[in-house]
C-alpha cells in the first residue's frame, strides 16, 4: 500500500508547527486516498495533540514514548526511526529542515541506504505503479529549481523548509493511534551540558501577517522601515545584502538561507528580487514592491508595483500612516 510518514518535531512536549505543515501539505496533495502517518516520538502524547495531528491530516499517529525521547538526541530519535522501519518502510518520509531535522535526516537516510533530497520547498507526488515523491529545492546559489526524484529506494527522503505550507484543520477527522515500544541497546554518547536562552528576543518572521522589508537600497533607512512597521503592528525584514553589512540581524533575513514567510502584507523596497529572495516570500498574499529599476525581478512577483526611488517612497507613506493613525485615535 502506498503511504507517507510524517516526522513531527516536539519541543518540552509541545508540537512544532512544521509538521502539522507537512500534514495539510500532504492531504492537500493526496486527496483522501493515500494513507498519512505522524510519526511522534516524546515521553508523553496528550490527547490535545492527538487531536491536532488527526485533524491536519494523520490517518495513523504512530508513537514511541520512552523518557530517553522525552527532549531530542540523535542517537536514540534515529535508533527509534530505524526501529520502525524494520517492521514496515513507507514510501515516502518527510522531515522538517530545522536544526534536528537536519540533523536526523541524513543519519536515517544512511542507516536505511535510501536518498535524501535536502531543503525542499516544494512537495509533489505522482502516482504510476508506486507513489512518487518530487521535491523541489533551489539549486547552484538559487539561481534554478531542481525537482529531484528517488524511485529506487524506500522511503523517499526529504527534509522540508518551515513556513512553506498552511496548516490546515478539519474537525471531522479521524485517526488510530499505534503505539510502538523504544529499544536500544546502546547508550547516548551525546549530554547536553548546559542552555541558555538568547539574550535579545528572537523575531519570528514566519508569525508576521505584516512585513516591510528593505534591501541594499535603503540600507541607511531602517529606522523609517521599522516606524512603518510599527505603525502597521507588523515586522521589520532585510535581503541577505542588508544583513551581510551588519545593518540587521540574522533572524530578520528572508530568504533561501533565512526565513520563508507569507504573510497577508509583504512590502518590499530597494529589493532587487534575486531567486533567493523571492523563494523566501513569494507566497505572500500581497506583494508591493518599490525599485528604480522597471526590469527588476522583484516586479515578476509583486501584486503593486512602484517604480520609484524608495528613499523619496518611504517618508511619504509613514507620514500617510501617520495620519491614518491620528484620525483613528481621534
Amino acid at each position: 500500500m502506498n503511504n507517507v510518514w510524517v516526522f513531527m518535531e516536539q519541543k518540552q512536549g509541545k508540537l512544532q508547527p512544521i509538521g502539522l505543515e507537512l500534514l495539510s501539505e500532504c492531504r492537500r496533495k493526496l486527496g483522501k486516498d493515500i494513507p498519512i502517518s505522524a510519526v511522534y516520538f516524546g515521553d508523553v502524547l496528550t490527547q490535545k495533540d492527538i487531536e491536532t495531528m488527526t485533524y491536519c491530516g494523520a490517518d495513523v499517529i504512530i508513537s514511541t514514548l520512552d523518557g530517553k525521547l522525552s527532549n531530542y538526541d540523535t542517537h536514540y530519535y534515529t535508533q527509534a526511526v530505524e526501529n520502525l522501519m524494520k517492521s514496515e518502510r513507507p514510501d515516502v518520509f518527510l522531515i522538517g529542515s530545522t536544526l534536528e531535522g537536519r540533523d536526523l535526516a541524513p543519519r536515517v537516510s544512511a542507516r536505511l541506504n535510501t536518498g535524501l533530497t535536502a531543503d525542499a520547498t516544494i512537495l509533489d507526488f505522482e502516482m504510476g505503479d508506486k507513489l512518487l515523491l518530487l521535491a523541489t529545492r533551489p539549486a547552484l546559489g538559487g539561481n534554478l529549481f531542481a525537482t529531484i526524484i528517488c524511485e529506487n529506494t524506500v522511503p523517499q527522503m526529504a527534509t522540508i523548509r518551515p513556513s512553506i505550507f498552511k496548516i490546515e484543520e478539519d474537525k471531522s477527522r479521524t485517526s488510530q493511534v499505534k503505539n510502538v515500544e523504544f529499544h536500544c541497546d546502546t547508550l547516548s554518547k551525546v549530554k547536553v551540558l548546559n542552555s541558555e536562552k538568547l539574550t535579545h528576543k528572537k523575531v519570528e518572521l514566519n508569525k508576521a501577517q505584516v512585513i516591510v522589508a528593505g534591501g541594499r537600497g535603503v540600507s541607511n533607512m531602517f529606522p523609517a522601515l521599522k516606524e512603518i512597521a510599527q505603525l502597521l503592528g507588523g515586522e521589520v525584514a532585510a535581503s541577505r545584502a542588508v544583513v551581510d553589512a551588519n545593518i540587521e540581524q540574522k533572524d530578520r533575513l528572508v530568504g533561501q538561507t533565512g526565513t520563508t514567510v507569507h504573510p497577508k502584507v509583504y512590502f518590499a523596497s530597494g529589493i532587487s528580487g534575486a531567486i533567493q529572495h523571492i523563494s523566501g516570500m513569494d507566497k505572500s498574499e500581497l506583494i508591493i514592491a518599490v525599485n528604480t529599476d522597471p526590469n527588476a525581478l522583484i516586479f515578476d512577483v509583486a501584486d503593486v508595483s512602484i517604480i520609484a526611488d524608495a528613499k523619496q517612497v518611504l517618508p511619504l507613506v509613514r507620514e500617510e500612516l501617520k495620519a491614518i493613525v491620528a484620525l483613528k485615535n481621534l
